[in-house]
């Protein structure tokens, strides 16, 4: 969002020693000897560098591709809300279906993100290569399958959406259906955005995701200017216009992505002939990450999807607000996410160079800079929520309940910095069980149970559904402070497959 094994690549993983089973760090030696891909970028040797210019050199363009992002995700909305709440109720609904697709395809990604930091940071630039070509491979089957699944169940998935409404808003479930299966149609070349992306930043390349992704929302943005309400000979698709946008900027992102890889000069990359060969021991090493970051991903927008349909039956006031609320709420996710990215790459890198004391240290260089992030998006939440619902909607009713919404964020923002920063810690050094046990216990256990008393029993409406989010954010951000605190995940042990693991030993 790939360098593929040669003839000989099993063979090779077979003569990685198993005692002990965790590689120290790269001698000189080793660190000049001729790399698979000699004439490839040389990257940052980021396990030794100053520990704060680290965590900033990965984590600024990090940020700034997320903010960047975010605003023109929110001006696309803006874009949209010209049309009216029944159209910001249709786009909110069908991409509270599509970030399912979404983050199940980033979390099996997060295999391949753990597996290339740990092989750069233990010296080893040809496996972290044999993981990017299968991570390819994996990710294009994966996307033609949920393009398929994702066009067809469109409109059933809508109409499920909104079964909880006395009288189905069937304009809603029209536009909303036919943007999912636009969107969803370009899923088999945009995955590799997603993935691209994954093993960039992995190997510590912030840069590049930073200026691919910044191309692709520029490119959304404009069609949706030029397709929403018809721009000079543009015709006026409405949310159909959205869609497209979304489409192609994902199309075009993913095949960029593709062409950056495949590239000689990559920072890392693969061999196109790595497609044709698959390797179920490199495809292994990465399920054996992945699926318990999938499974997080599911859990999460699963729950998110349920109370997304309480939402719905509260009326199309509601689930504008919702999504209004939800866009500017991103404000606050995008500096914690890029945090989080610094902390799995430099968590997965130290942990594979052997230096599991500085591993540590990066989580929490890492989660002190994201929370100053969070206290300044809590100040805007708290003192500012009115004039920023009025960007997006005229509405009085819809501004009010947006206003109350990100008043009750706020409340939760430093929680959420903590689950965004050290848990991605966790996922560099592949603790994702840890992480998918507590998105079950907090998204399950409290916020969907939390949405239906306080949001439909008892009749608190939309409000009652954020208290409840609030409240699953502090449950999980004190049960992953706990887990990064405990170090256990320093001996959580990953590598390509059952033949090799690559980790490091308890302790400092």
């Amino acid at each position: 969002m790939v360098g593929l094994p040669d003839d000989n690549a099993v063979n090779d993983v077979k003569k990685v020693p198993l005692e002990p089973e965790f590689p120290c760090p790269p001698t000189a030696a080793t660190a000049a000897a001729p790399s698979a891909s000699p004439k490839r970028r040389r990257l940052p040797d980021l396990t030794s560098m100053d520990l704060r210019a680290s965590v900033l050199f990965l984590a600024v363009p990090a940020v700034m591709r997320n903010l960047l992002q975010t605003v023109i995700q929110m001006v696309s909305l803006m874009i949209v809300g010209s049309l009216g709440s029944s159209a910001v109720a249709s786009v909110g609904v069908a991409n509270r279906i599509f970030f399912v697709i979404i983050g199940v395809l980033s979390a099996l990604s997060v295999g391949a993100t753990a597996l290339v930091a740990r092989h750069i940071g233990a010296g080893d630039r040809e496996g972290a290569e044999r993981v990017v070509g299968q991570a390819v491979l994996f990710s294009i089957l994966v996307g033609v399958t949920m393009a398929i699944l994702g066009a067809t169940l469109a409109t059933p998935a809508m109409r499920w959406m909104m079964q909880m409404q006395e009288e189905m808003d069937m304009e809603v479930v029209r536009q909303g259906a036919d943007y999912i299966r636009v969107v969803c149609l370009s899923m088999s070349v945009g995955v590799l955005l997603f993935m691209g992306n994954a093993v960039l930043q992995g190997a510590g390349d912030m840069k590049t995701p930073l200026y691919v992704m910044s191309g692709v929302n520029l490119v959304n943005l404009l069609i949706a200017w030029l397709l929403v309400q018809g721009i000079g000979p543009f015709p006026a698709l409405g949310v159909l216009g959205a869609g497209y946008a979304a489409a192609i900027a994902r199309a075009l992102g993913g095949v960029v992505s593709f062409a950056i890889l495949a590239h000689p000069r990559a920072a890392i990359g693969f061999k196109l002939r790595s497609l044709f060969r698959p390797d179920y021991a490199v495809l292994g090493g990465i399920l054996h990450i992945g699926i318990p970051a999938a499974m997080e991903q599911l859990i999460h927008q699963g729950s998110q999807i349920i109370y997304t349909v309480f939402i719905a039956g509260m009326g199309t006031a509601s689930i504008a607000a919702n999504s209004i609320a939800m866009s500017i709420q991103s404000l606050s996710f995008m500096p914690g996410m890029g945090f989080g990215l610094a902390a799995t790459a430099l968590v997965g890198q130290c942990l594979g160079a052997g230096k599991p004391k500085r591993a540590e240290e990066a989580g929490y260089e890492s989660l002190r800079m994201g929370m100053v992030a969070a206290g300044l998006a809590a100040a805007l939440f708290l003192f500012l929520p009115v004039p920023l619902a009025r960007m997006y909607s005229a509405e009085r009713d819809v501004v009010a309940l947006t206003a109350s919404c990100l008043r009750i964020s706020a409340v939760a923002q430093p929680s959420l910095a903590i689950i965004q920063v050290l848990a991605g810690g966790l996922r560099g050094a592949g603790d994702t069980r840890w992480v998918m046990y507590v998105a079950a216990a907090g998204n399950w256990g409290v916020r969907l149970v939390g949405s239906w008393i306080l949001g439909v029993h008892l009749g608190w409406g939309l409000v009652g559904v954020w208290v409840a989010m609030a409240l699953d954010q502090l449950l999980r951000g004190g049960l992953t402070w706990y887990r990064y605190r405990s170090g256990h995940w320093k001996t959580v042990k990953a590598g390509i497959g059952r033949r090799s693991r690559v980790g490091v030993q308890h302790g400092g």
